[in-house]
């Protein structure tokens, strides 16, 4: 029996230390019920894998619904655990989306467009706060 294919993805980053990105990835590396490598790629699936799957256009329309669904409820789920952590009220039925900065976020799908560039999903998340230095 032939080996399945595999994919090669290596990423080294060693932030600064007292910065928020070592405090995360020492936060990470202490966990002690799950390996460093699911912790970490069970936010990338629920943040980036239907996104991923609709841009290869190769899925099936209706389980690709289904996969955004379980994502939107994973990403749902460890906001209502975020919450739980500090005692803020959390709904599920936000009348209104904030952004981190307090302004209100609007949202227009039909602005979204499936090939969105870097600097159109940086706009959507609100600016150029994002800093993606360490991934070289």
């Amino acid at each position: 029996m032939a080996n399945p294919e595999k994919i090669d993805f290596v990423w080294r980053y060693q932030p600064l230390k007292n910065t928020a990105d070592a405090v995360l990835l020492t936060y990470i590396k202490q966990n002690e019920i799950l390996p460093v490598r699911e912790v970490i790629l069970q936010s990338l699936r629920a943040y980036w894998l239907p996104l991923a799957y609709q841009q290869t256009g190769e899925f099936d329309p209706v389980l690709l619904e289904q996969l955004f669904r379980k994502a939107v409820y994973a990403l749902e789920k460890h906001a209502l655990y975020l919450c739980d952590q500090v005692g803020i009220d959390y709904s599920s039925n936000f009348p209104n989306f904030y952004r981190e900065d307090g302004i209100k976020a609007t949202w227009d799908s039909s602005s979204v467009h499936p090939n969105l560039t870097t600097e159109n999903l940086l706009e959507l998340v609100g600016g150029d706060e994002f800093n993606d230095s360490g991934f070289s």
